[in-house]
């Protein structure tokens, strides 16, 4: 339950933090960071099937405050 909480905070979080970023000129919302895999993921080539691996996870103040209600919902609910 705290992972499908956390993932829609994440998801709604980032929504509201990209339209908010869009309208106002604070540069809080304007600021972002990436993690994870960047350009070529890693990839596992076998002879009949090629896999690709790769992760990326864009975090801004929306994504955070969007963890931050994920949690206390999982607490309150």
């Amino acid at each position: 339950m705290l992972f499908l909480f956390l993932m829609a905070g994440i998801i709604v979080g980032s929504m509201v933090g990209n339209i908010i970023s869009n309208y106002s000129d604070a540069k809080l919302f304007h600021e972002s960071f990436t993690i994870g895999t960047q350009g070529i993921p890693a990839i596992l080539d076998f002879a009949v099937i090629k896999l690709a691996f790769g992760l990326t996870l864009t975090v801004n103040f929306g994504t955070i405050l969007g963890i931050i209600c994920g949690v206390l919902m999982y607490y309150r609910y």
